[in-house]
């Protein structure tokens, strides 16, 4: 049955922690009843604690578990990332690097535009930029876990270019451009 601690560690297997950052204290209260904190620690150093109860273990670990996730939503709405916006800003991002490929004033050839091109989209190497960030401290990505998949490392990386240098390339004078473009490609 998919519940909310099922949503509590998919939601931080999105993050790139494993299971272990969870860690329940549940107790029996002599009644019957259950009580149960849970505890979730990320990579930058909070802690989010939540307490619930129920009948049995698991609904108490369950409660807890729902009680946790509003305590995120209210108190650490940056910790909630949504992948599908990450992955639109992802393209853009993208093409901004090509763009920035097309415009740079040290690379004069098709040649030199594509190798450049091809070392700066390439996976790797934003995973490596990713990484370095991670190393370094960088707040953009503090709240990742070590864990997080490489090919959402690339992306993230790519959605923070669009982020850090979308608004220098996109100003009104573009956006009107862009309009334009887009007529003459539709051919009006």
């Amino acid at each position: 049955m998919y519940n909310d601690k099922n949503r509590l560690h998919e939601f931080l297997r999105d993050l790139g922690y494993w299971e272990s950052r969870v860690t329940y204290h549940t107790r029996n209260d002599g009644s019957g009843a259950f009580t149960s904190r849970v505890e979730v620690n990320f990579a930058d150093g909070r802690v989010v604690q939540a307490t619930g109860e129920g009948g049995r273990k698991t609904e108490a670990e369950i409660a807890a578990s729902t009680a946790v996730l509003k305590v995120i939503h209210d108190e650490h709405p940056d910790l909630e990332v949504d992948w599908d916006e990450i992955f639109v800003e992802a393209q853009a991002g993208d093409a901004l690097i090509k763009l920035g490929a097309y415009l740079h004033p040290d690379l004069d050839t098709a040649a030199d535009k594509s190798r450049w091109l091809q070392k700066m989209e390439s996976d790797d190497h934003l995973i490596s930029v990713f990484d370095h960030m991670q190393a370094s401290g960088d707040p953009d990505v503090a709240i990742f876990g070590q864990n997080l998949g490489n090919k959402r490392k690339a992306t993230f990386v790519e959605a923070l270019v669009w982020r850090k240098f979308g608004s220098k390339w996109v100003t009104d004078a573009a956006k009107d451009g862009f309009g334009e473009l887009a007529s003459f490609l539709r051919g009006k």
